[in-house]
């Protein structure tokens, strides 16, 4: 077993096994997002594949869209490939590999490759990103009040979650209900949700993954139900067209039924709304005399500090709107002290663990005033693993081909004392 496991040919099929899967996932993002094609191709145990029937762009058999008709290849997703390459490293390179001088290089080098997988695997389980969008604080101290110009809170970039809201006078209590647990209701399924101590059950329908909003005109056919002249349609491309992340929004909706019989219906749709509005906009009603709420949106993660965009910065090239470089001067507050930072490109804010990357700015296309920007916030316990592991890299190469040399020169002046 160990002989398999770290044999030279099962590392030549995994190779072979990343680069088809990356191919294919490449070929995929034609007709589907880079998150979704990530998430089935790179981050699943098992994936149908499709391989589109074409040459050079012609299909060979159309659908009724127009697009080449696709073989469906079942495949391993890159995650258990993954997993089996480091097990061969292990096996093969630090278990089978004969601990010799003269193989110190190659040793090293495994170690360093494996550590590279071990932090993409890190990065998988424990690692979450999101955006923070902050407005740039007013010079003369006028701040609007539906504006964010400081937080430490910042919301995940794709996940979402159904929040149950319940108003107890001085406070909002929260009830979470992760997105996963919504799946059920996509298509004509349906998830109903309980919970001690609420007189009401919720029940939700029509999940969609790429929604928008929009009013019920007289013009418009929709096989989904209206609620209060507005209804939910599922966002579609042309053919070879990558949605468009701005538009990956979902929605779905929502029945409340009370225990007196009494019904509550909406549509929850989780558009954004920071910066641009801090306020919160769920769908309330009242049980038994108590004043509640429902909302989706994205998942929330709480910073151990706060930043607050002091003033933003965007320099053009002449004679022209495009920018040649843009910044956000920082002021980053832990409770205890501050301090004050520039965050721009390839110069990113770090603190705590967490990483904040200056990604986009506006108003686009023309700019401001007032300008707010948007970063990226990241949380990765791995973080440096990759420089640490192509430092190791190199110094296990740096090793091989010196000890390689050293040979060659030793081998070289015995021949010439020979001759």
């Amino acid at each position: 077993m160990i002989g398999v496991l770290g044999s030279m040919k099962l590392a030549v099929w995994l190779l072979l096994i990343l680069a088809l899967l990356t191919w294919l996932g490449t070929l995929a993002q034609k007709t589907r997002s880079t998150y979704d094609v990530q998430r089935e191709y790179f981050e699943s145990w098992f994936v149908l594949a499709e391989l589109p029937l074409s040459v050079w762009g012609n299909a060979l058999i159309e659908q009724k869209d127009g697009t080449p008709w696709p073989v469906v290849l079942p495949l391993p997703g890159a995650y258990p490939v993954l997993l089996l390459l480091f097990v061969n490293l292990v096996v093969g390179g630090l278990v089978r590999l004969k601990w010799q001088a003269r193989r110190a290089g190659v040793l090293v080098i495994h170690v360093g490759i494996a550590l590279l997988l071990l932090a993409g695997g890190v990065k998988l389980h424990s690692s979450y990103a999101g955006a923070l969008a902050l407005y740039e604080t007013p010079a003369d101290g006028n701040r609007a009040p539906d504006r964010v110009y400081e937080s430490s809170r910042f919301v995940s970039f794709h996940d979402y979650e159904l929040v149950l809201m319940r108003d107890a006078g001085d406070r909002i209590e929260e009830r979470v209900v992760p997105e996963h647990v919504l799946w059920s209701a996509r298509d004509d399924g349906s998830v109903t949700l309980r919970a001690d101590g609420v007189p009401f059950t919720v029940r939700v329908t029509n999940w969609i993954d790429h929604a928008r909003a929009l009013p019920k005109g007289p013009m418009f056919n929709t096989v989904r139900p209206v609620v209060d002249g507005a209804f939910l349609r599922e966002e579609s491309w042309p053919p070879g067209v990558q949605p468009k992340s701005e538009a990956e929004f979902a929605g779905c909706y929502v029945s409340v039924f009370a225990k007196d019989g009494e019904r509550h219906d909406a549509i929850l749709w989780g558009v954004p709304r920071l910066p641009h509005d801090r306020n919160g906009y769920p769908f309330t009603f009242e049980v038994a005399g108590e004043r509640w709420g429902l909302d989706l949106r994205h998942v929330v993660f709480d910073l151990p500090f706060s930043l607050t965009l002091d003033r933003f910065q965007k320099l053009d090239h002449p004679g022209s709107t495009m920018p040649r470089d843009f910044r956000s001067f920082v002021r980053v507050d832990d409770g205890s002290a501050q301090r004050e930072a520039q965050v721009f490109m390839n110069n990113p804010l770090r603190k705590d663990g967490y990483v904040v990357y200056q990604t986009n700015w506006g108003p686009q296309p023309m700019g401001g005033p007032p300008w707010y920007s948007v970063f990226e916030v990241s949380y990765n316990p791995s973080d440096i693993w990759p420089a640490l592991a192509c430092g190791v890299i190199a110094l296990g190469l740096l090793v091989h081909f010196g000890l390689k040399l050293w040979r060659f020169l030793q081998s070289s002046a015995r021949q010439s004392l020979q001759s």
